[in-house]
């Protein structure tokens, strides 16, 4: 007999009639938080699906079928077959399904989670998650395999998964040489004491990266322009070269020309420390990765902390891209723009909250103020550090067909997806997506942070990684993947 109530299917009625009984627990739990539109802190979704997880602690192993509504048919009749295999302690969770060419976020993910939506153009599959063991992901024909396996009535469930792990980690490799990965990393202020302490930390933690294509460091390499910090930044440049031989693309930001970051005019500018690291500008690409950065100094222009490009700037870029562009091919390459600033202004915290944090813990957002308070004071500090020329900027971009945006700046990790108007072509639009590192080094003791990025020029599909540990060295750990599952109408 099947008990069905919407998407949860048993051959049990009682285990159908505890699992309502739990859902509806946990439901109550979460009405009792007002606002309903907040990202939950991690001991508050513990405290709601308490009641869900007794339940699901009961099982050797859960399997959550991962795809879109495109192999909706598939991941049913998996679901139905693995729901009345004989009881091996196998519980299968059937999950919403995503719409095909979706940008897909996840805050705080797990291993294999995270592994699959990296890996979207391999679905449909399905993450196994086995008790006591860390969760990885398996493409549909092998996890269809495991789940038969596992129904076998003489079969050793764990043996059958951890076999199905192996396959899927080996193909996974193979899987991952046709890709392209990126290191983005920013607003290093090498020159505190903080920073000096916490770069070994980092360097272990780049360590254990799998290999890369390029790094990109989007500016404030030093907390103050002077020349003495020097061999602290070639120190850490050398120790990136275990990660690829590549020479990182690097760019400028406020605090490598201005005294404490800031100017008014003319003073606090420190433009004779420029020259002592070599900045990337203009056009260049990377014939093997398939990738062109087109870099910008965006604190050329702008007081205080703020930024600009300047018309000039724009036509050198444009310039440079257009004589290289006579003398290789770009038409599979992934075109990134690398600046500073950032192009779109930081909201609210708690209209958008930071990468796997909860708004009351963003040391922005005042604990004590009221609403209005908050919002005057967020707006006041965004004038002190915004880009004044960003809506040229991402027409620029759009216009040149930049797919990818790369910044720092605000010491704070996100991720924005536009469509833009392509200027002088009537109902065409541009779709280009803007990502932010924060500080790589926890300046100013925020989260140290680091994104990687992994591209498929075969297909289009992208994954950004979201990398942040707090500066007592808990740990990094991945507070939340982006990814898109396919390639868009416009760009990649």
């Amino acid at each position: 007999m099947q008990h069905r109530n919407d998407r949860f299917i048993s051959s049990s009625a009682e285990l159908a009639d505890e699992v309502r009984n739990r859902a509806v627990a946990s439901g109550q739990r979460l009405r009792e938080f007002p606002d309903r539109s907040d990202v939950l802190a991690g001991p508050d979704v513990r405290y709601v699906l308490q009641p869900l997880e007794e339940l699901f602690g009961r099982y050797e192993a859960v399997v959550l079928p991962v795809g879109t509504e495109l192999h909706e048919g598939q991941l049913s009749r998996f679901a139905q077959e693995a729901a009345h295999a004989p009881g091996h302690g196998l519980l299968v969770l059937m999950p919403q399904l995503y719409m095909p060419k979706v940008n897909v976020l996840v805050l705080d993910p797990d291993d294999g989670v995270s592994d699959a939506l990296k890996r979207s153009d391999e679905w449909p599959g399905a993450v196994f998650t086995v008790r006591g063991e860390s969760s990885f992901f398996v493409p549909f024909d092998a996890a269809y395999a495991a789940v038969a396996g596992a129904a076998s009535a003489d079969a050793d469930l764990r043996s059958v998964l951890h076999a199905a792990r192996e396959a899927a980690e080996f193909q996974a490799v193979t899987a991952r040489r046709s890709h392209r990965r990126l290191l983005h990393l920013s607003d290093l202020h090498l020159g505190t004491l903080q920073t000096g302490w916490r770069r070994e930390y980092l360097r272990r933690a780049l360590s254990r990266l799998d290999p890369v294509d390029r790094v990109v460091i989007t500016g404030d390499l030093f907390d103050q322009p002077r020349a003495r910090h020097r061999e602290q930044y070639d120190e850490f440049v050398s120790q990136l070269r275990d990660l690829t031989r590549a020479e990182p693309i690097v760019v400028p930001g406020n605090h490598d020309q201005r005294i404490f970051g800031n100017k008014v005019g003319r003073v606090g500018s420190r433009r004779s420390e420029l020259a002592e690291v070599r900045w990337d500008r203009g056009a260049v690409h990377d014939r093997d990765a398939k990738l062109v950065f087109l870099c910008f100094n965006s604190s050329k222009k702008g007081d205080a902390a703020r930024g600009g490009i300047g018309d000039k700037q724009f036509l050198d870029v444009a310039t440079s891209y257009d004589a290289a562009r006579r003398t290789a091919g770009y038409d599979d390459c992934l075109r990134i723009a690398v600046l500073h600033h950032h192009p779109y202004p930081y909201p609210l915290p708690d209209e958008e909250p930071r990468s796997g944090h909860h708004p009351s813990e963003d040391p922005v957002a005042g604990h004590n103020q009221t609403w209005v308070e908050r919002v005057r004071s967020w707006f006041s500090r965004e004038r002190l550090l915004e880009m004044e020329d960003a809506k040229q900027f991402l027409s620029w971009c759009a216009a040149r067909d930049v797919s990818l945006v790369l910044h720092g700046h605000r010491h704070r990790s996100r991720l924005v997806t536009d469509s833009i108007p392509v200027s002088g072509v009537p109902f065409r639009r541009h779709e280009l997506t803007t990502v932010g590192c924060g500080t790589s080094l926890g300046a100013g003791d925020s989260p140290l942070s680091f994104n990687v990025i992994d591209w498929n020029p075969a297909t289009g599909s992208w994954a950004v990684d979201f990398q942040e540990s707090e500066p007592d060295g808990r740990g990094f750990r991945s507070v939340a993947v982006r990814a898109c599952t396919a390639r868009s109408t416009d760009g990649w």
